[in-house]
């Protein structure tokens, strides 16, 4: 196996769904039902019922969201299709937010090095708690691994690139500067493949050990360090099903790769 799940909260009756962080290397979904090595399927053998779920695919069930295979962190998964429609619900209406945490390089020509991203984004130190990014997303690069911003006033064929004609933002809630490496928690309430990763490189503070979005790690073999990414799905907040009452949880602190 890749990884491991630690289960944060188990179904009950009246809160039909579970919590769990994943490590950074496992997959959070299954690719089809031969394949256990992934968050969802780990979970479902002490849980059977997520996979009753009809979610936006049969193979991931009740599987709310994604994220990335080298990313840490939370992941929701619903007991229910109840549960699962009134999330899905509640996402259309910006009321599921996504928390990251990360160890930043601090290198304000990371963008026009690693070349593709739209000009260099304006902002001051004493601004920068509550700056929001916003952007759509095109694929980028060999094999469309990576992806970049768009803003409206790019040119033609950026704007053709665009998988989905909707914005996606990144809010800075804090960044504490630590010498040439800034630890920077951020919220999302939609979210688009990679997103805070790529946010965060364009702003000038790309993750540490991120070899897609950080110029200085991309120029070395992947394979020469052994350190995780240093990026964490680190929150999660979500609505009560029954009441005005809001869940929140938060990723134990020793669970961080950094």
């Amino acid at each position: 196996m890749s990884g491991a799940i630690q289960i944060l909260h188990e179904p009950k009756n009246d809160e039909p769904f579970i919590v769990l962080s994943k490590e950074g290397g496992l997959a959070s979904a299954p690719l089809d039902f031969s394949d256990q090595d992934n968050a969802f399927s780990q979970c479902a053998v002490f849980f059977p019922q997520i996979k009753k779920v009809r979610g936006k695919k049969e193979v991931e069930g009740g599987l709310l969201h994604r994220i990335d295979t080298a990313t840490t962190g939370l992941l929701l998964i619903a007991a229910s299709q109840e549960f699962y429609d009134f999330i899905i619900e509640c996402q259309k209406q910006n009321r599921f937010i996504k928390g990251y945490s990360a160890l930043c390089s601090i290198d304000f020509d990371n963008a026009k090095k690693s070349q593709g991203f739209p000009k260099a984004l304006s902002f001051s130190k004493e601004t920068l708690a509550g700056f929001e990014m916003s952007s759509f997303f095109r694929p980028y690069g060999k094999g469309k691994k990576q992806v970049r911003p768009v803003l409206p006033d790019s040119n033609s064929a950026a704007l053709k690139k665009i998988g989905k004609d909707k914005v996606y933002s990144t809010k800075i809630i804090s960044c504490k500067e630590y010498g040439d490496k800034a630890f920077i928690e951020c919220k999302i309430a939609q979210g688009f493949r990679h997103q805070v990763r790529c946010h965060l490189a364009w702003l000038g503070f790309p993750v540490k050990n991120d070899f897609l979005y950080n110029y200085d790690f991309s120029l070395r073999q992947k394979e020469a360090c052994s350190e995780p990414l240093s990026f964490a799905a680190s929150s999660l907040e979500f609505p009560d099903m029954g009441s005005d009452k809001i869940f929140s949880f938060s990723l134990p602190k020793n669970s961080f790769p950094f």
